[in-house]
């Protein structure tokens, strides 16, 4: 693969520019014409970019791990299993505003017929996520080791598809759509945004609502904290919490920061409460409408809000000795309320009564799940060991 025209937009899309490869060097370069920017990253400008890897841009919804592996399966004897290869193949099916093509060829064909989302939910075969990924594995631009895919499902006759993730897990992390269904209703109960989710009845499948989506169908821009940082996927471990609230400052609407900065100490808060060791750069993103008309040295004018809360797990349980996956003041032990409390006043600019009220709104929202993880320990038989030491890590009080 040599040549990939980059789209922007949703319903029609438009050419951006064209995206090279060659000898290890990639480079991307707008159209005489373009009218929107793909990155905040990359504004609108005569200059190409080019990189010694692909564009943190680009990388980011390249899948990874199973469906990565499912994807190269099906297609690498054919097309090959390069990563421009894999972004065309993937086309208009990204997370995000951003579609690829092969160079001077059309968009990809509109997906496969919608399932209804009662189906997924209420379904009783061990194989079904098997199945999924081999029908829509090639429509599935989303970064992630766990296994996943993107569906379109119909809630009901009478209204428009949604748009969701679904997602399963391998045997290494046994029952993990239970413990992110309980680490995300805590989320939920403590005030940060997040996603609509599901869990289906056998609790093998968890299934969230896209929020890159809004409620018109249109695809909304999203840049995970790896583009923003200017890192590819494989740096999301190499970066710091403090480094988080500086690209907040930098890239989300001055309107928005104070807002945003509180929600980022809550979420830290609560991933330390929750001991979640995989809380990295690709997991906090940042959301807008467009970038129509960004060029270089400007501010874009559009709202840029932090995306909801997504991929919120407990890792302990699995990993013992698992560790914080950014750093805070240099290291990655899980730290103490006095450091997280410093974090909140000197990087996020909160007083004491709204670090307070953080720290109290996730303590009760834990305190309101804990009958949810009993019951779905006792609904759950393989679940039980994982909700055990769970709910040894929720009863503890933070030192």
């Amino acid at each position: 693969m040599a040549e990939v025209d980059v789209y922007t937009g949703h319903g029609s899309p438009g050419i951006a520019g064209r995206l090279s490869a060659s000898q290890q060097q990639y480079v991307f370069s707008y159209r005489h014409d373009a009218r929107e920017a793909v990155s905040l990253t990359m504004p609108l400008r005569h200059e190409s970019y080019s990189y010694g890897q692909l564009h943190p841009i680009f990388q980011m919804n390249l899948p990874e791990g199973a469906l990565r592996e499912a994807l190269e399966r099906m297609t690498a004897k054919q097309y090959g299993s390069d990563d421009l290869t894999l972004l065309t193949i993937l086309g208009t099916h990204q997370i995000g505003r951003i579609a690829y093509a092969l160079a001077d060829q059309p968009l990809p064909a509109p997906a496969d017929k919608p399932l209804a989302l009662d189906d997924l939910l209420h379904n009783q075969d061990a194989n079904l996520f098997s199945e999924l990924l081999q029908r829509y594995a090639r429509q599935s631009g989303v970064a992630g080791v766990q296994p996943k895919v993107l569906l379109d499902l119909q809630g009901h006759l009478a209204l428009p598809l949604e748009h969701y993730i679904v997602k399963s897990w391998g045997d290494d992390y046994p029952h993990l759509g239970c413990n992110e269904y309980v680490c995300m209703s805590i989320a939920r109960d403590a005030g940060l945004q997040v996603p609509t989710f599901y869990l289906s009845d056998d609790a093998r499948l968890l299934i969230s609502q896209r929020f890159d989506i809004d409620s018109h169908g249109e695809a909304l821009g999203f840049e995970d904290f790896c583009v923003l940082q200017a890192k590819g996927t494989k740096q999301k471990y190499d970066s710091s919490l403090e480094s988080c609230a500086n690209t907040i400052r930098q890239f989300v609407s001055p309107e928005q920061q104070p807002q945003a900065l509180h929600d980022l100490y809550k979420l830290s808060y609560l991933n330390v409460r929750v001991r979640n060791g995989d809380a990295h750069l690709k997991n906090l993103g940042v959301l807008y409408s467009c970038l129509q008309d960004f060029r270089a040295g400007e501010i874009p004018t559009m709202i840029r809000s932090l995306a909801p809360v997504f991929d919120l797990v407990s890792t302990v349980p699995y990993l013992p000795h698992d560790t914080m996956a950014l750093t805070l003041t240099g290291s990655k032990r899980w730290p103490k309320r006095k450091v997280l409390h410093n974090f909140a006043r000197h990087h996020c600019q909160l007083d004491a009564q709204q670090i307070a009220a953080s720290d109290a709104a996730v303590e009760q929202a834990i305190q309101q799940n804990l009958p949810l993880l009993e019951r779905l320990q006792q609904q759950y038989v393989g679940f039980a060991p994982i909700a055990e030491r769970l709910h040894t890590l929720l009863v503890t009080p933070l030192p």
